[in-house]
C-alpha cells in the first residue's frame, strides 16, 4: 500500500486542519499578498490563505488534486487559480510572489535541488519561503517495515535530517529565519502503525486498537490533550520540519 493510500484509508476529515504544519504568523503573510503554494494537494493550505486575504495560486502535478482544490476555494474572495505543474519547470515569471509554500512535497521531487532553485526564483527580494519535510525517524521506520511505502514510484524518494534541508534551503540562496518541528502525535501514530502491521501476531487486533484510539481523539476538531501532547512530543518525535526562509535583497 502506497503513502498515499495509507493517507486516504486512515486520515480523518476532521483532523485535516490540525495537521496543517504552517504558522501563518510567523510566515508574515498579509492581506493582499500574492502567494504561490507548490504541491498544494486538494488545496487545504490554500484555503487557510484566502482566509487571510491572500491572492493564492496552487500547483500541483495531480490534476485529481487540483480539481478537489478548486471545488475548495470556489466562491470564495479574493479569486484563486490552479495551475497543473511540475515543481522543477514553474511556469511563472521571476520575483511573481511575496511568498512561496511547498509542504510534504519536496520529498518526492526527483531533482530537490532544481526545484527548491525555482521555489527562490519565483519569490520577489524581500520575499518568505515556508517548506516542510518529514523528520527523519518516522521516515526510517516506514522504510524498514514497508516495502511498497519504500519502492512507490511516486513516494518518498529521499529522507532529510533537519540539519539537511536546511542547508539545501541556504544552498538555493535563501537566508533561514526559523525552524519548527510539528505534529508528533501523527508521528507516533504513524510509526505504531507500522511496526504494528510489521508483525503478523499483531496486525489485527492491535492496528484496530490503535484505530479506535484514533478516531476517539479525532471526534473533536481541538482537544487540548492533544495539543499538549503534540507540543511535548515535537521535542522527540515530530512528523514534519518546517522551514522558514526569506530570498535576501540584492
Amino acid at each position: 500500500m502506497c503513502a498515499s493510500s495509507l493517507t486516504r484509508r486512515y486520515v480523518a476529515g476532521n483532523v485535516l486542519r490540525r495537521l496543517e504544519v504552517v504558522d501563518l504568523d510567523l510566515l508574515g503573510v498579509w492581506p493582499g499578498a500574492r502567494v504561490l503554494d507548490v504541491g498544494c494537494g486538494v488545496g487545504r493550505l490554500l484555503l487557510r490563505l484566502q482566509e487571510r486575504g491572500c491572492h493564492v495560486i496552487g500547483a500541483d502535478i495531480l490534476r485529481r488534486d487540483l480539481l478537489s482544490a478548486q471545488r475548495h476555494l470556489a466562491g470564495n474572495r479574493p479569486p484563486s487559480t490552479v495551475v497543473q505543474a511540475d515543481g522543477g519547470r514553474l511556469p511563472f515569471a521571476d520575483a511573481s510572489f511575496d511568498f512561496v509554500a511547498c509542504t510534504e512535497t519536496l520529498e518526492h521531487a526527483a531533482d530537490a535541488g532544481l526545484m527548491l532553485r525555482e521555489l527562490a526564483r519565483v519569490l520577489r527580494p524581500g520575499g518568505r519561503l515556508v517548506i516542510s519535510v518529514p523528520d527523519t525517524l518516522p521516515e526510517l521506520v516506514a522504510y524498514r517495515f514497508y516495502d511498497l511505502y519504500r519502492d512507490d514510484p511516486f513516494g518518498h524518494r529521499r529522507i532529510y535530517t533537519r540539519g539537511r534541508i536546511v542547508r539545501a534551503v541556504e544552498v538555493a540562496g535563501l537566508r533561514v529565519y526559523a525552524r519548527r518541528l510539528r505534529n508528533s502525535v501523527e508521528a507516533a501514530y504513524w510509526t505504531l502503525l507500522f511496526l504494528l502491521d510489521a508483525c503478523p501476531y499483531m496486525r489485527g487486533w492491535a492496528v484496530a486498537a490503535l484505530n479506535r484510539w484514533r478516531d476517539r481523539s479525532n471526534e473533536e476538531p481541538y482537544s487540548l490533550l492533544y495539543h499538549v501532547l503534540d507540543e511535548a512530543g515535537n521535542r522527540f518525535l515530530p512528523k514534519s520540519v518546517v522551514v522558514y526562509a526569506e530570498k535576501p535583497n540584492r
